[in-house]
């Protein structure tokens, strides 16, 4: 009776303590807010209109260059504290290896006594994981939320990244702001008796209004970042490479402007400075048609931001990844896409899913377009969606004969057509882990469907020779999906038929 009562005088001790703390953090708060204020305010009352200027430049240039590394700072306090679970759990959704070889789930989770079951008959007493070290190499050892189960918790390093790419981007941020505002000088100090050669002779303004660009793009995507759990350190080394790619490039699309460009020259520098890829289009185009040809295309056939959903800021977040066209996409581990972009699993599968359709598609790329229009049609825009209605409806002959319209061939070749674009498909890794993860009974229910089973080819599993012949032993979640395909091919027999009649 005596312990539990000073348990709890220990416990009213202790919060007290907490609550005290936060009242004192928070009149610290509140004092340098208005410390702040008083910092902008004193100098409007006491200064003359030239010092206000001056004072007002110097601070915005401070501010200005602090900034995306503040976000930094205040990221690296919260960073990771609640995505180690989600990353566990869509690891073991997609399947992305057998049971025993990846992370412990959290215990209150349905995977953790599987998960167990199979761990314990490796009969190791090694705790060392390579999905658990890849998390922890960008987020740190304090963030894994499961260190209760790992025996030698205090052996594994704590890796941290490097800072110095964040204070290497403020001074190249701070020397840009510099540049643009360029506060007066308070003294006429001088280098000893060293004369400028005034040269190179710099384009100033467009390379202000290019800086202009640049930062506006890196504070958008950093904010995009810290948003999405997803700032780091390489976030701040392509911000460098922007600034220093978009200056070079307006240096030199500068030497193709007259001296009366003006305005016009500022804009498209502004833009080079958001869009670099934007001068190099320029340098390409003002080259004569010979010299032109020998210059690379910077198009790809297959470009990402061709994938519904996909936009201009995945785009080059993805760049960033080395991931530059849908074939990069398709062929890239999930398990860095998934730790180092941040994208949300269920976006990120449905990107590989339109992915893989698109790069199996018959004909050339350029009408690749006009067939996932068609294919749209039949309510088909991704490679798993192909598969479950072809397994649904694969025997109806309207169906096949709309397929093969929408695949451009013949209608006794479209079945041909689609088995081989199955078989293939089963052929990619990432596709079977996208597939994995679109059958899961968390993502869609399959109470009262019956089971199927596929018939054995040659002895083999039926789901192995479902997979052989490009056949699903599961729907895929095409729930609904063949009312849904069987009205449009209806709608379209019937559009036929008139046209016939008339």
């Amino acid at each position: 009776m005596a312990r539990s009562s000073r348990d709890s005088r220990r416990q009213v001790n202790i919060e007290q303590a907490l609550d005290r703390a936060e009242r004192i953090g928070r009149l610290y708060l509140s004092l340098a807010l208005v410390g702040a204020i008083a910092l902008i305010l004193v100098p409007t009352i006491y200064l003359d209109q030239s010092s206000r200027l001056f004072v007002l430049k110097l601070a915005s240039a401070g501010l200005l260059a602090f900034l995306p590394g503040w976000l930094y700072l205040q990221f690296i306090r919260n960073k990771g504290r609640s995505l180690y679970d989600e990353y566990v759990l869509n690891l073991f959704r997609l399947h992305i290896d057998e049971l025993a070889n990846l992370p412990a789930p959290p215990k209150h989770t349905t995977y953790y006594l599987p998960w167990k079951k199979a761990h314990d008959k490796l009969q190791t007493k090694h705790k060392d994981n390579l999905y658990r070290t890849k998390f922890e190499a960008i987020y740190g050892r304090s963030s894994v939320s499961t260190l209760g189960l790992i025996v030698d918790k205090g052996k594994l390093p704590n890796r941290t990244e490097a800072f110095s790419p964040v204070v290497y981007a403020t001074l190249i941020m701070c020397l840009g702001w510099v540049l643009v505002l360029q506060p007066e000088l308070l003294g006429a100090l001088r280098l000893g008796d060293v004369v400028p050669s005034g040269r190179p002779l710099l384009p100033i303004e467009p390379l202000q209004f290019g800086f202009l660009g640049a930062y506006t793009f890196i504070i958008q995507d950093l904010v995009r970042r810290y948003y999405r759990d997803d700032l780091r350190t390489s976030g701040y080394i392509a911000a460098i490479s922007r600034i220093v790619f978009s200056a070079v490039l307006i240096m030199t699309v500068n030497l193709m402007w007259s001296g009366q460009a003006g305005q016009q020259e500022n804009i498209l520098a502004f833009f080079i400075g958001f869009f670099p890829q934007i001068g190099l289009q320029v340098l390409k185009t003002a080259l004569t048609k010979p010299l032109g040809r020998l210059v690379p295309s910077l198009s790809t056939k297959y470009p990402l931001s061709s994938l519904e959903g996909l936009n201009f800021w995945y785009e080059a977040r993805l760049n960033e990844e080395g991931i530059e066209d849908q074939q990069n996409f398709v062929s890239a581990s999930l398990v860095d896409l998934m730790l180092r972009t941040r994208a949300p699993i269920m976006r990120l599968v449905d990107w590989l899913d339109q992915a893989f359709l698109h790069l199996h598609l018959p004909e050339d790329p350029d009408k690749v377009e006009d067939m996932k229009r068609e294919l749209r049609r039949l309510g088909i825009r991704t490679a798993t969606e192909l598969e479950t209605t072809f397994e649904e409806l694969g025997d109806d002959p309207v169906f096949l004969s709309a397929l093969s319209d929408a695949l451009g061939v013949a209608s006794d070749e479209g079945t041909s057509v689609a088995r081989s674009i199955l078989v293939t498909l089963n052929g990619e890794i990432n596709y079977w882990h996208v597939r994995e993860f679109r059958r899961h009974s968390w993502l869609r229910s399959r109470r009262g469907r019956p089971q199927r089973h596929a018939p054995a080819v040659n002895g083999a599993h039926p789901e192995l020779a479902a997979r052989q012949i490009g056949v699903s032993t599961e729907s895929n979640g095409a729930a609904g999906g063949r009312s849904r395909v069987e009205s449009q091919l209806s709608a379209g027999a019937s559009t036929k038929d008139r046209g016939r009649s008339q």
